[in-house]
């Protein structure tokens, strides 16, 4: 009898060890869900902060494309109606022998082989400011757009877009200020002040989606002027570097491709 007391006070001991093993692996494991439900959680309110964070950013570039077609079509019905009615500054375009040099030096400076040695800033470009600013770069860029899309107020648009780029030399958005500046300039018939522009987004902001623009508008420009060994150049410099943009279908069609 002793004997058999002696071991069933063993198998109990057992028992007791094997019972407070399992709860301690239970309880071990219910720890380590807790641990993974806390990690699933902020995960969770990670991708909801990333999926907002997104959202605004979507949001944000619909609205600066909105606005970039806006202004490619304000812009564009500015360019046909000066076509249609040539102003007196663009009437006096077919003799226009005094600005051959500057034109001249313009496109050494441009053209491929000696794209990369930019010069410095056209005198043309550095226009003293005569807006005023506000101290926000967003801010006096919407303005000057909104005297473009808005107001049609094409006049007092070139000295916001000048100031803006007296103002914020480093900002962004010097490569669609001197763009469309140039755009203004050139459907008021000011051909060498808008070539300056374009040269200046060109030659200075190469990785800006302006560049083929620019550089087609420079063709555009050569042409006017009767220099079709210019024009060409860049017009067959934008299909080469930029060969599936609409600059470079326009750049096919200047040159009767």
């Amino acid at each position: 009898m002793a004997a058999v007391f002696s071991v069933s006070v063993v198998h109990a001991d057992d028992l007791e060890n094997r019972v407070a093993q399992l709860e301690r692996m239970v309880n071990a494991r219910n720890l380590s869900q807790i641990e993974m439900q806390q990690q699933i959680d902020s995960l969770t309110n990670d991708v909801r902060s990333l999926r907002g964070a997104l959202e605004e950013s979507n949001y944000k570039l619909q609205q600066a494309t909105e606005r970039q077609k806006s202004m490619y079509q304000e812009l564009d019905k500015i360019q046909q109606q000066a076509a249609a009615q040539p102003q007196p500054a663009a009437g006096s375009t077919p003799a226009q022998p005094p600005a051959q040099s500057s034109d001249t030096q313009a496109a050494n400076q441009a053209q491929p082989p000696a794209e990369a040695a930019a010069q410095p800033t056209p005198a043309a470009v550095q226009q003293p400011a005569t807006a005023p600013a506000s101290g926000s770069e967003s801010k006096d860029y919407d303005a000057a757009v909104a005297l473009v899309i808005k107001q049609k107020n094409y006049a007092q648009a070139i000295p916001a877009f000048d100031s803006f780029i007296a103002n914020y030399p480093n900002s962004s958005l010097q490569p669609g200020a001197h763009y469309w500046l140039g755009q203004l300039l050139l459907n008021q018939g000011d051909r060498d002040k808008a070539k300056a522009h374009f040269l200046t987004v060109a030659q200075k902001y190469k990785d800006s989606p302006k560049r083929p623009e620019a550089i087609y508008k420079l063709g555009v420009i050569s042409k006017a002027d009767g220099d079709a060994d210019k024009a060409n150049k860049f017009f067959q410099l934008v299909i080469k570097q930029y060969p599936n943009t609409s600059a470079a279908q326009l750049a096919q069609k200047a040159m009767g491709g």
